[in-house]
């Protein structure tokens, strides 16, 4: 998984994209984390249009799960907002949001747009 990350307006403008895989999704929390923006409880829309997670297992999400437990603090009360226009990347976002709950403070949503998702993202 590859991942590009700008800082814009007070939040995070991120593009995910390849095939996602349980390091990959660590390192990018941890690049995000690390950013000299970030802040426990940042703003963060992530386009998702072109990830790659067929392969994925409930395994795997419960792995990526963990990853977020390892770093909750940093993380914090953070917002996620996905933008997943396809039906089966924004189920495994559904079944993510699961799986990650008891792990964070974090809130995470998987939208249709990316407008939906701003809205949603900037309505704090």
């Amino acid at each position: 998984m590859e991942y590009k990350v700008d800082f814009v307006d007070g939040y995070f403008d991120v593009k995910l994209f390849g095939k996602s895989c349980v390091e990959e999704s660590a390192a990018y929390f941890d690049y995000l984390i690390t950013h000299k923006q970030w802040r426990p409880g940042s703003l963060v829309i992530s386009d998702e249009t072109d990830l790659e997670i067929r392969h994925l297992t409930i395994n795997d999400l419960e792995k990526i799960a963990k990853v977020c437990e390892e770093r909750r603090t940093a993380i914090g009360s953070a917002r996620f907002a996905a933008v997943v226009p396809q039906d089966l990347l924004f189920g495994m976002n559904r079944m993510f949001q699961v799986y990650v709950d008891p792990y964070w403070d974090a809130t995470i949503d998987a939208f249709r747009s990316r407008d939906e998702a701003l809205a949603w993202l900037l309505s704090i």
